[in-house]
């Protein structure tokens, strides 16, 4: 399956980072320059075009007019090696060897300082044998005198970017709404060091390091007071090109939708950052499980579903080593896969009471998973997803999943919806009722797009001639088109259990 360009993206930072940790002959490091040339190849010859050029601007990456919000989020540290090479962003010839791939990755890995100037940057480059790769000036305008469409977008000045933030994305390139944009802007450097911070302590941890506490506390307080209820809904901004940027990703989906949960199940503010730190860790038990098991596209066999399962009990035992951690922080890493009927694991004592922040970070584990996008299944949609978990209500305490339902509803933000009249637009945010949002109409019942000025509001629970019809999308494929998730007819959630889904989807 093709890589969108986003997807090539994250892949350039995942190899950056891992060329931190190794050297340039270690398997990681190669796998992800050779896999990165190739796919590029693919989907160069794919899309008819013989470079891949992306822009790098206030601290997002930029394509084609477009804020890619996935990329910009995982991909920091390619953000940052921009910002050393003091360039507005990288050019991709067609036939980039996999060679050079590591060589960037190298130089972006040991790059600390700033150059002097572009021209020792790419003199920089050449000096490792990169030739197909090269860097592009910060943004100016190349004549006035040329109107903005036809303008070389490389060649632009910021200050005279229009972006063009669409109101649907059809070329599944990341592009998103405005309004949507504006909402996220404030966020966006929050998710970007939660994220940072989930691999850290993965790779601290999984070298027998020492979690760095305080900076999760930190970001997590970070997340605790800039988002509030109507925030951005985290789980479209995500993508999933490799298997670290999924398993890091599923911590930063928990953790935020954990404190939207939590603030509508009315819990103190004083303990909502604990919620955020408590998802951003519950999974830190997986950083001593073997990548052969952990990322295996395959069935588990018993042996590795045993010690696959030991993640959660690994992680509890790591956190109780540290003296400051919250009692409600080791409650999550430990109880987040127990039943709220005693069941799952690992295994309570006759004498142990599930705690509350458990079941909490239990259902947003699990409706992470079944929402998301992975390398082996499309998303399911969210209503979906309730339907499976409603099915075994012996699994889940029926209050958090009732304050899971209120918070997010059928349709979260960002959603792509088809309206019964026909018309098709996206949710800009919860209703007053659950399975009615207001959804911002961009195309009419025609399927004909709306001009901006023309597009408009609807409040779902206001209009009782009006409901959704059908749930188009929240979230991107691999191949970085828009998709629904698991078709209608599609029966593998109704005959599997919550629990056999779960341990497929290796949460």
């Amino acid at each position: 399956m093709s890589a969108s360009f986003s997807d090539l993206i994250i892949l350039l930072s995942s190899g950056i980072n891992q060329r931190r940790l190794y050297f340039d002959s270690h398997p990681k490091v190669k796998s992800l320059g050779r896999d990165f040339a190739e796919k590029l190849e693919r989907r160069l010859r794919e899309s008819n075009e013989t470079a891949f050029f992306f822009g790098v601007l206030s601290g997002k990456f930029i394509r084609d007019g477009r804020f890619l919000v996935g990329p910009s989020i995982a991909g920091r540290s390619l953000i940052e090696f921009a910002e050393r090479l003091g360039c507005g962003g990288f050019l991709f010839q067609q036939h980039v060897t996999a060679d050079e791939v590591m060589a960037f990755f190298r130089l972006a890995a040991g790059l600390r300082e700033r150059t002097g100037s572009l021209d020792a940057s790419m003199a920089m480059l050449q000096a490792e044998g990169i030739r197909l790769i090269e860097l592009t000036p910060h943004f100016r305008q190349a004549d006035p005198n040329r109107p903005m469409d036809q303008l070389d977008f490389s060649t632009v000045d910021p200050s005279l970017i229009q972006f063009d933030f669409t109101e649907d994305d059809e070329d599944g390139e990341g592009g998103m709404g405005r309004s949507i944009q504006n909402d996220l802007a404030p966020l966006l450097p929050i998710f970007q060091s939660m994220y940072e911070t989930v691999a850290s302590n993965h790779t601290v941890v999984g070298r027998d390091g020492e979690l760095d506490l305080a900076r999760t506390q930190s970001v997590s307080e970070q997340l605790q007071v800039k988002a509030d209820r109507e925030t951005m809904d985290i789980m479209n901004l995500m993508r999933y090109p490799d298997y670290d940027s999924y398993t890091i990703g599923h911590s930063v989906r928990v953790s935020t939708l954990a404190l939207t949960v939590g603030r509508e199940m009315g819990w103190p503010e004083h303990r909502l950052g604990e919620l955020a730190t408590a998802g951003l860790l519950h999974d830190l038990g997986k950083a001593k499980i073997p990548d052969e098991i952990l990322y295996k596209p395959g069935k588990l066999d018993a042996q590795e579903r045993q010690i696959a399962e030991s993640h959660a009990e690994i992680g509890a035992r790591l956190l109780l080593g540290r003296p400051d951690v919250s009692p409600l922080v080791l409650a999550g890493a430990w109880g987040h896969h127990i039943r709220y009927d005693g069941g799952g694991y690992p295994k309570m004592p006759p004498w142990a009471v599930h705690s509350p922040i458990a079941s909490l970070i239990q259902i947003c584990d699990v409706f992470e998973a079944l929402t998301a996008a992975r390398p082996y299944k499309n998303p399911m949609p969210p209503r979906r997803a309730f339907e499976i978990i409603l099915k075994d209500r012996a699994a889940f305490h029926p209050n958090a999943v009732m304050a899971l339902v209120r918070a997010v509803g059928l349709y979260p933000p960002g959603s792509e919806v088809v309206i019964s009249d026909g018309s098709r637009g996206y949710v800009t945010a919860r209703g007053t009722k659950w399975d009615s949002p207001l959804v911002r109409i961009t195309r009419d019942r025609k399927g004909r797009r709306l001009e901006r000025d023309d597009q408009f509001l609807i409040d779902l629970a206001d209009n009782r001639k009006l409901e959704v019809a059908d749930f188009v999308s929240v979230n991107i494929d691999p191949d970085g088109k828009p998709v629904a998730g698991a078709p209608d007819d599609d029966t593998e959630g109704e005959s599997r259990s919550v629990d056999e889904l779960l341990s497929d989807a290796r949460i």
